[in-house]
Formats: structure tokens, sequence, C-alpha cells
């Protein structure tokens, strides 16, 4: 439990069609992992995707994990997370797959999130279209 605590979440996608969702994690922050700077968790057979967030506009900041909490409910996977600033996202289906990657050409920490531009400080994250190369890989089947 908590594994992922002090990694940053980068971005989730959703796909309908699929019922598949996924989130991509900044591991380079984290207090658990000790190889990789990022982390794929891929959810199939989503049936529940809840995010809430505060309404008032923040400063750009990194959307740190205080939590994560990892369980099966009623045969199903979910996983429920807290941020910093104040933000839960929780996310229900029938498997899950998780992803420790070594994303290429990044450095060896993150962007500092003060610089106030947005394309600099995205350059230094891992993204979606980032080289990587996978270096573990488990599944809650």
């Amino acid at each position: 439990m908590d594994a992922l605590q002090e990694s940053q979440l980068l971005d989730s996608r959703l796909c309908h069609l699929t019922s598949t969702a996924a989130l991509l994690f900044e591991l380079r922050t984290s207090l658990q992992f000790e190889v990789g700077n990022a982390a794929l968790l891929v959810v199939r057979g989503v049936n529940s995707f809840m995010w809430n967030s505060p309404t008032a506009q923040v400063p750009l900041t990194a959307l740190t994990v205080i939590s994560s909490v990892p369980d099966r409910v009623n045969g199903s996977f979910r996983a429920r997370f807290g941020f910093f600033p104040g933000a839960h996202l929780e996310v229900v289906g029938d498997l899950a797959e998780f992803f420790v990657l070594a994303v290429e050409g990044i450095g060896d920490v993150p962007p500092d999130y003060s610089d106030v531009d947005l394309r600099h400080v995205q350059d230094g994250l891992p993204s979606w279209c980032s080289a990587c190369i996978p270096l573990q890989a488990s599944s809650s089947r």
C-alpha cells in the first residue's frame, strides 16, 4: 500500500470504447521506487472513474500522491489516490496492470514547476510519447 507515495500524477486517459483507463506517473520523487523514472497504471474493464479537485485555480504545481490504496471490491480492482494539492481519484475495473519505466532523455530530477513556461516543464517530464524501456510489470489477475 502507498507504493506510489510522493510520486506525481502527470496525466490520465480514459477510453470509453475499450473501457480502459491509463494513469501516467512521475517516479523520480517517489519514496518506494529505486529504479525507473515513470510508471503507468492501466485499468481494464473500467466501470467507474471519479475525479475530484478544488475549483479554485492554483499556480502550476506537481500533483503529488499523498495516499495510494489499491484493493479488491466485489471481485473488481479499485485504486484510490489522494493528492496534494487537494485532489482525489478513484478508478474501478476488472483488472490492472502496472509498469515501471525508464524514460529516455528527461534527466535525473523533475523540472522546477515555478518556471512558468509550461513547455519547458513538460519537456522535463515523461509523456505518452516518451521513448522508454519497461523495467518491471505486474498484474492484478
